[in-house]
């Protein structure tokens, strides 16, 4: 009889160390699985920390004169990333059309505005100034006047950053209000 039950103890021996296994194996597989999220969410954190993408200030438009439906927008744009980019494009839900310009002097000594072909581009690191007399945003086919203190929204739309939806307040320049821009 003890032979008996010295095979039951050893049977239930082996079963409670194939138990034991088990439990460690799971205690192992949740230590790996946790070790995985904490440098997952120190990644995430370390990526989220370094600066990517474009930030826009100082945006102003024009009001539009008497039945305009035309006006300029000028704004300051920084490219916080680590890779150039470009301002390919804008919209706005108040336009039929909205164009990148720039203003050149011709050998004449004349101004002349005219589309910025393939955009505006922006070194990383660096800052664009969209202003009167140079790079501006022509918003053109307006739903209706743009009177000083209100708003223009605007979707700006980067190689890189992707869309940027901005508003867009509107003021009298610095040098006062012009028909031009």
């Amino acid at each position: 009889m003890r032979q008996g039950t010295d095979v039951v103890r050893a049977f239930h021996s082996e079963e409670g160390m194939v138990r034991m296994t088990r439990l460690r194996l799971i205690e192992i597989g949740v230590a790996v699985v946790l070790t995985v999220v904490a440098l997952l969410f120190v990644a995430w954190t370390a990526w989220a920390a370094e600066p990517h993408g474009v930030s826009v200030t100082d945006a102003w438009a024009r009001p539009t004169i008497g039945q305009g439906r035309t006006t300029a927008a000028y704004m300051t744009i920084t490219n916080e990333g680590a890779t150039d980019d470009v301002l390919k494009a804008a919209t706005s839900p108040s336009a039929e059309r909205v164009e990148l310009h720039e203003t050149k002097m011709t050998g004449d000594g004349v101004m002349q505005m005219r589309p910025l072909e393939g955009g505006l581009p922006i070194p990383a690191g660096a800052t664009a100034e969209l202003k009167p007399g140079g790079a501006h945003v022509m918003v053109m086919g307006l739903n209706g006047e743009l009177a000083e203190g209100g708003d223009l929204p605007l979707t700006l739309e980067f190689a890189e950053a992707g869309s940027v939806d901005i508003v867009v307040p509107v003021r009298k320049g610095a040098g006062g209000d012009h028909a031009h821009h």
